[in-house]
């Protein structure tokens, strides 16, 4: 992780940016607040577009429902193993 003291130099967010691609900035803000900057993957789009859709949170509130389970062995009988 890569630290900047925003208090101590300036720095453009285009510059912020390109060291985010390829590690972690911590960032001390002129007031003294912490930041952390960071490029994101596909998965923390594709989690956040999940939890905004209503018909995929929908799905999972009926899954959490779901009491019944069946065994690894059940399932090995089902499948002739």
């Amino acid at each position: 992780m890569i630290t900047i003291d925003l208090r101590q130099k300036k720095h453009s967010v285009d510059e912020l940016l390109a060291l985010a691609k390829s590690e972690s900035v911590f960032l001390y803000g002129k007031d003294g607040e912490h930041f952390i900057l960071e490029e994101t993957d596909d998965f923390e789009k594709e989690v956040e577009a999940l939890s905004k859709s209503e018909k995929f949170m929908k799905f999972l509130e009926g899954r959490s429902k779901e009491k019944d389970t069946i065994s690894i062995s059940t399932i090995a009988k089902r499948l002739g193993m």
